[in-house]
């Protein structure tokens, strides 16, 4: 049953389950628009405010592909110099 959010085929959903899950990390460096990317793709929202990521933040949005349910996790990294130990860790997943 497709939801009120659908757009272009994607749907949200609370469920967990899920045929496929996907992480992905969003890396660049500082003031590039990584945070504005998620949450234009995640919510489908826009904040002309800016606030630096602090360390690392994510969401999670489900969408529907060839009958399939895929999760994905997508991590914003702070693009700081300092924050840069913290990032490096979640490269390998």
């Amino acid at each position: 049953m497709a939801s009120a959010n659908a757009v272009y085929g994607q749907k949200e959903s609370s469920d967990q389950n899920f045929d496929y899950m996907f992480k992905i990390l969003i890396i660049g460096n500082s003031s590039v628009g990584k945070t504005s990317f998620l949450f234009r793709y995640a919510d489908d929202s826009f904040t002309p405010a800016f606030v630096s990521t602090v360390g690392i933040d994510f969401k999670v949005k489900t969408i529907y592909r060839n009958d399939k349910r895929i999760k994905l996790q997508i991590w914003d990294t702070a693009g700081q110099e300092r924050y840069r130990t913290i990032t490096t860790a979640y490269y390998r997943g």
